[in-house]
């Protein structure tokens, strides 16, 4: 089972970041910066490295469900390219 880690979320009206650009891109080095417009998040900034543990953990994840599929019997592309055109073409 996955565990979610809490990460601190701060709050910035649009107008606010614009004028404070700089010191957001700092602050999104510790913790997200949610931007804000009518009380309605329009975006997000936060530092590239997390970004890159997202795909990083996205890349292991589809990594192991190609592991099971073949232990399960996985057809490969050929035969399952095959098998969908006999579907489709029934």
């Amino acid at each position: 089972m996955a565990t979610r880690i809490k990460t601190r979320r701060v709050y910035v009206p649009a107008k606010e970041a614009k004028n404070r650009f700089g010191e957001l891109l700092e602050a999104a080095q510790r913790h997200p910066i949610l931007i804000t417009k009518n009380n309605r998040v329009v975006a997000e900034i936060r530092r590239s490295s997390e970004r890159t543990r997202f795909e990083e953990m996205e890349d292991k994840i589809w990594g192991e469900r190609a592991l099971k599929a073949e232990k399960e019997g996985y057809i490969g592309v050929k035969a399952s390219k095959k098998l969908m055109d006999r579907f489709r073409n029934a």
